[in-house]
């Protein structure tokens, strides 16, 4: 009976250690990322659209957009072909209509159809990366 007990013992701590040990993940996850300051969240990708007209010779290309977004002239974006792959950067330009965004090829090749992303930071990590505090200490203005 005794040597049961033992067995039981044995295997219910040999059980506790495999979990334990188990739990850890290893990866890109325990190295710092050398790219953000410490502290800093990297930034979200958001899709942007699909890529409806493509115009190397003019270096320009127009976006039709998936949702209404509120993007910035000169906001870089990625563009990705049907394999996952990067295949262009781009630069927002002022011109917009609808839902349709124009861009700047700024390198690369696009291809109509090729998804469009774009880099998100929050406006709390956008303010803590530019020097404010982006907390609730930021001064509010009521217009009437």
């Amino acid at each position: 009976m005794q040597a049961v007990s033992h067995i039981l013992l044995i295997s219910l701590g040999s059980l506790l250690l495999i979990a334990g040990s188990g739990c850890k993940t290893t990866g890109d996850k325990d190295r710092p990322d050398e790219a953000a300051p410490a502290g800093a969240t990297p930034a979200m990708k958001i899709p942007v659209g699909a890529l409806h007209v493509v115009r190397e010779d003019e270096n320009f290309v127009l976006i039709r957009s998936t949702r209404f977004l509120q993007i910035e002239p000169g906001t870089d974006l990625m563009v990705f072909g049907n394999g996952g792959i990067e295949t262009a950067r781009l630069r927002v330009s002022p011109a917009r209509k609808g839902q349709f965004v124009t861009a700047d090829i700024v390198s690369g090749m696009p291809k109509v159809g090729d998804q469009v992303v774009m880099d998100y930071v929050a406006p709390n990590q956008a303010a803590a990366a530019a020097g404010g505090t982006g907390g609730s200490d930021d001064e509010i203005q009521v217009l009437e």
